[in-house]
Formats: C-alpha cells, structure tokens, sequence
C-alpha cells in the first residue's frame, strides 16, 4: 500500500453506558446484556465475541434492572413495573405484561423454560406461566414485607429462593408459602443488610452475596448458615456458579473477582475454599456469567470482560456501538458520528502537502463541529433524547437521514465555509417512511433505501425534493433474519444486505432504474458475517466471519475465487481475540485488501504468493519513524499487520490520497466515569 494522509480523529467520544445485567442462552452460545441507558446489547459467544444485534431503549423502558433467556424467548423486568418479551427478529418488544408490585428488580426462568418468576417492590412475588403464543400470570406466592431484590429457582423447579433486607426465604412454588425464613445478620446494628445476588445448587445449598461484603453459604432444607465469608470490602452485587456446582465467582463493589472451590475434607464432607482473585475491572462490577471455563464479566466502565486461565488471559471488549456508527461523505469532507442519543457532523481538516519523512502534517484548516442533531420527546413532563437506531448521510453532505424507535427523519443539509449549517427538515414524508433498521444512500445521492422494521427494503427517490417511494424490494426467500448489513457499490450498481444468520443477497441495478435480485452467496453457518465490502471495480465482494474465515465472491462469475479458496487453511489474522470490524480497498492498487478490528490493521497483497503453510504475520509496532521505516522491508508475506491504534472504530478512504480513522481512546471512556471505591494499598499513604 503506498503512502497516504490519515485523518486521526479522535473527537470521537460515546459515553461508556454500565453494564446493569447479563443472561447467557448456553444453547445458541448467546449472550445478553442490558446497559444504563435501556440498550440491550445480544453478543454472539460461538467465536470471537461480537455483537449480533442490538435494541434500543424506547422512552418508556430506559431502565432494566434484570434480563433472562426463556428458551429462545427473551425478557427484561424494570423499574416501570413491566415483563416485557423482546422481538428478536424486529428489535422491539413483542409483548409487555404488568407485574403486581410496582418496580421490578429480579426474573428467573424455570429450567423447562415454562414458568417465570418476577420479585417486586411490594414483596408480591409473580408466577408467570409461559406458552407458545402468549404469557399469561399464574398466581402469587405469599406476599413478604419489603422488596425483592433477588432471586433463584433451584434444578428442580420445585423452590425459589429469594433476598431482601436482613432477610433471604425459601419458596415452596407449589404451596405459595415461605418454608424458611433467614436473617443474615448486620455488621451495624442500625444499617440493614441488603442481599444483592443469590443462587441456589442441586442439594438445596443456598448461595449468598450481600452489602457487608460477605459471601454465605445456607442449609436450604433446616435454614441454617454453613460457612461464611468476608470476601469483598464492600457490597457484593453478582455471582454465579459453575455447571458443576464447585467453582463459585463473585464480584461488587470493590472490583475484585473472587472464586472459591468446593474441595473434599473427608468421604461424604466437603468444604469452601477461597481460590484466585481476579482485578479485571477499576469499578463496580454488576454482572457475571461464566461459561466453559471463560468468565465474562461487566459493570460500571462498560466494558465486557473475559478472563480465562489456563493460560492467564483477559480480553476486554469496549462499550462501542455496533457498525455502522460512522459515516463519511467523500464529497463534503464530512464525517457522520452516531452517538447512542444524537448524532454529530464535523467537516474534516486539510493538511499541507506531505513531506519526505514526516509523520505529523500541519494543519491548514482544523476541524469543525457543524451540527448536532437529536430529537427529544417527553416521558412524565420531562424532556429526554431518543435513542437512534440507524443514521446515515450522502456523499455530497446535502441529506441526512436517522431512525428512532418511534419515527424516521429525513434532512436537507447545506454548508459552506463563509456561512453557518443550514438544516431543513422534511416534513411531507409518505406514509410508507417508517422506522428502520438500516439506511444507505446511492453514492450519486439521488436515492435513498432503508431496510424498515416490518421487512424488506424500500427505495425512495430523492429527486424532487421530497422522498417518494419508487420500489419495495422482498427480502424474505433470501434474508431469514434481521438484516444487520447494507451496502452499495461505489457505481451505484450492486446493492448487497445481509443478516446475522450468515445469509447474504446481492441485487443488481436493471436498466429500467430497478433493484432485481441477481445472486445469493453460499451460507457459511458456522459463524457470522462481520464485516462486508464491495471492490471499487465491481468485480469481487469480501466478507468476515467472527470466527476469521475471510472470503472473496466473484460477483461476475458467481464463485469464490482462488485467493478466497486458497485461504480456507490459512489462519490470517494476528488476534483471534477481536473481530474485524470494516474492509477497504486501494484504489490505487486493486490487489490491496486493508482490514482492520479493535487495534489491528491487517493489509493483504493478492499479487503476492500465498504460502501452503501457516505463516506468523509480520508485526509492525508503530512507536517512532525509524521503526516504521525499518519495518517497511520487514517480510513479503501475503499479509502485514500494523499495530498502531487502541479502539479503532473505522477506517476508510476520504479520497485517493487520504484516509480516515477514527479511534475512541481508552482515556477518554476513563474520564467520563465516575470515581471508583477509593482502597489502600500497600505500599502507599
């Protein structure tokens, strides 16, 4: 790849939302997990972690303090007092039920997936029974003083265990009625202890987390406590168990992740034993699932964390929104930020002409903040920001488009350098301009097309001022699932979409101006696409799976061609940790492949030959100008990897001489926290 400019953009900020809660489907490998705005984010677990999908927050859920997985099903409870079933397929809710209680704390889901039970403010504990078609409420269990805050069905479906203030109760399901009642003591005799997390094993041992920091163990069938122990220096908020029952983690306050494990004293006694300790998070810690020995962990930074031993690793995956959540107009100088409530514009910066041997270019012009752009509605008398789902803006910068869970706008922008932003919005949009899921302009800003909620894809155009309907595309014999990938070839000719099932659907541009499906590609089920480009010729279309398998389709020919074949046995990238999030292409050189993922950029020369072997990529660390160039001449591999940035959300071609990335920097997502639980260390005053 020949040398070029590199807009470094790092006014890139999304604020790092908490991870409130997290379920795991054990079957599908899928994993859930609820942010402090409402969002809920499904991260697929098969392969390198990725998010599949992702629903935004509606005005009147922004608050989920539990989720579980019911079979395929997937619930939420919050605060507004609601069971609320999600559409997988839609990215809304499917079904809401009210809860007798008011504010919802906790949900746990029998292991036939037929029952659900839901602890309240009120202490009514609601038995929900689920059917195929409908969830309908079953009964109460006793009414309890004070709130739930937790809760657990035992293996048998038979109990549930539930925790409070001062207290923890063990539910006869089928009577309704509170076998034992358990008072956990106080460390103060005027600060009551609140039980945070609990589980519940096989032989009815009960497993206890609470605000003194101690984990405890209770007899559930006398009510008696076992072993105890002061684990944390503060609140224990999460812990959960392994499928074996001997290998307990939990976390809270204090950050630290502590595991015991039951280990044999003599025939028939076992004990509880402290084992590691884990400091993988600065802050709270709110969430916990461990699965196969991998331990996947969230909590106030945002971050979702796996550690895993042997070998000793931690992967941390940052609180970054699913792609696309960038967007550049080529023509403008413009670059589109999506941020999880608003969106921001800024005109890129231009530079003096490159020098030999210079790194850093001065700037002539800075970059501009042109606009931003959110909509606010009202929930109780307050004004709040909408979520958005999808945005996008033309190559020319003259329109902009995003979707909102209730309603989708469409803009006419105008900008010059002598005058201020002009923003006019659309107003007399057809019925038929819902809201959507994805949404791309035609690179001659002549057409809009949005893939809506209801299914398919709509082509409107853009001509006469106001958008209007010119063709409905039917994506439902090609596209099974949600469609999580759009794109357009830089002609203008070949309109690809895809889904998060690992089918993808090409349709071609006729020559009465109309969207025909002209090809689908051959379904790779064991993974799921991550990223999807088209060459600038037209000819070959290259797509990621999470598990790294890269191919490349000969649109023309309707077949993988010999480099993508050739690749089945290489093992191409250097981090098999994280997935590659965009692909671009040289136009200067049309054998050039430029992929990248969180902090690796991975550049392919096809001219080159392709080893029979597995072959380690060179590495370039990125540290001064002397190593870049020294590292120039490094090998002549196929592949080259560079190593230069920390939380690469994208990177892609502004011009033929320039590109843009733009990285979120882990300081930024730092500072924006709140301070965490202040502990002495040795060593220090």
């Amino acid at each position: 790849m020949a040398n070029c400019k590199i807009h470094n953009v790092r006014f890139y900020k999304p604020k790092p939302e908490a991870i409130y809660c997290m379920t795991f489907h054990a079957t599908a490998k899928k994993l859930a997990l609820s942010r402090a705005d409402g969002t809920i984010e499904i991260w697929n677990l098969n392969h390198v972690p990725c998010i599949e999908r992702t629903i935004i927050a509606t005005v009147d859920n922004l608050s989920i303090e539990a989720l579980t997985w019911c079979g395929d099903s997937l619930f939420s409870v919050g605060l507004n007092g609601l069971l609320i079933e999600y559409d997988l397929l839609t990215l809304t809710k499917k079904r809401v039920v009210t809860v007798t209680g008011e504010a919802c704390y906790c949900i746990d889901v029998t292991k036939d997936a037929r029952y659900i039970a839901v602890g309240t403010e009120q202490g009514y504990l609601n038995i929900f029974k689920v059917d195929e078609d409908d969830v309908l409420f079953e009964k109460f269990l006793d009414k309890q003083e004070g709130r739930i805050l937790c809760l657990k069905y035992d293996p048998s479906c038979q109990f549930i265990a539930s925790g409070s203030l001062d207290a923890i109760r063990i539910w006869d399901v089928k009577t309704g009625h509170a076998l034992h009642r358990i008072t956990t003591g106080r460390s103060e005799a005027n600060q009551p202890t609140i039980v945070w997390c609990i589980n519940i094993l096989k032989d009815l041992t009960i497993v206890s987390g609470d605000s003194r920091g101690k984990l405890t163990m209770y007899d559930g069938k006398v009510g008696a406590q076992i072993e105890s122990f002061q684990s944390h220096k503060a609140d224990i908020l999460s812990l959960c168990v392994s499928a074996g029952e001997d290998s307990i983690y939990c976390a809270g306050v204090d950050s630290n992740i502590v595991n015991y494990v039951k280990v044999k004293v003599t025939e028939g006694n076992y004990k509880w034993v402290k084992s590691v300790q884990r400091k993988v998070h600065e802050h709270d810690v709110r969430a916990l699932v461990l699965h196969e020995g991998k331990l996947y962990s969230g909590g106030l930074d945002g971050y979702l964390a796996c550690s895993y031993c042997p070998p000793k690793t931690l992967l941390k995956y940052p609180p970054i929104l699913q792609n696309p959540c960038v967007v550049v107009a080529k023509k403008a100088r413009c670059i589109l930020l999506r941020f999880i409530d608003h969106l921001e514009i800024w005109g890129l910066g231009k530079s003096t002409d490159k020098k030999q041997n210079s790194d850093l270019l001065q700037l002539v012009e800075e970059p501009v903040h042109l606009l931003t752009l959110q909509r606010l509605v009202k929930n109780d008398g307050a004004e709040i920001k909408e979520g958005i789902v999808c945005s996008s803006i033309s190559n020319d910068g003259k329109w902009i488009v995003f979707s909102t869970n209730s309603v989708l706008r469409i803009f006419n922008f105008s900008y010059s350098a002598s005058e201020t932003p002009s923003l006019l919005p659309i107003d007399d949009l057809p019925e038929s301009c819902s809201v959507s899921l994805q949404a791309v302009f035609t690179p001659n800003c002549q057409r809009l097309i949005l893939a809506p909620q209801s299914g398919g894809l709509q082509v409107y155009e853009l001509v006469g001022g106001a958008p209007m309907l010119v063709q409905t595309i039917v994506t439902k014999t090609v596209l099974k699932d949600t469609i999580t990938f759009l794109e357009i070839s830089q002609s203008g000719r070949y309109l690809i979409a895809g889904d998060p099932s690992g089918n993808i659907a090409i349709w071609m541009l006729n020559q009465q101006s109309e969207w025909e499906h002209y090809c689908k590609l051959p379904r790779y089920s064991v993974s799921i696409p991550t990223s999807i480009a088209l060459h600038p010729n037209d000819k070959n279309l290259i797509v990621t799976y999470a598990d790294h398998k890269l191919v490349e389709y000969n649109i023309k020919r309707r077949r993988f061609t010999s480099f993508s074949l050739a690749l089945e046995k290489q093992s191409i990238w250097p981090s098999k940790s994280f997935p590659v999030r965009n692909i671009a292409f040289d136009s200067r050189r049309q054998n050039i492949i430029i992929l990248h993922d969180d902090s690796h950029i991975v550049i392919a020369d096809q001219d080159k030959s392709l080893s029979k072997e597995n072959v380690k990529i060179p590495k370039r660390e990125v540290t001064s100008p002397s190593n870049r160039r020294s590292a120039a001449n490094v090998s002549s591999s196929i592949f080259r990897t560079i190593k230069k940035y920390k939380h690469l959300v994208y990177l892609g071609w502004l011009s033929d001489e320039e590109m843009v990335a733009v990285e979120v920097s882990p300081q930024n997502l730092l500072e924006q926290l709140p301070p965490c639980l202040k502990q002495s260390k040795f060593g220090t005053k």
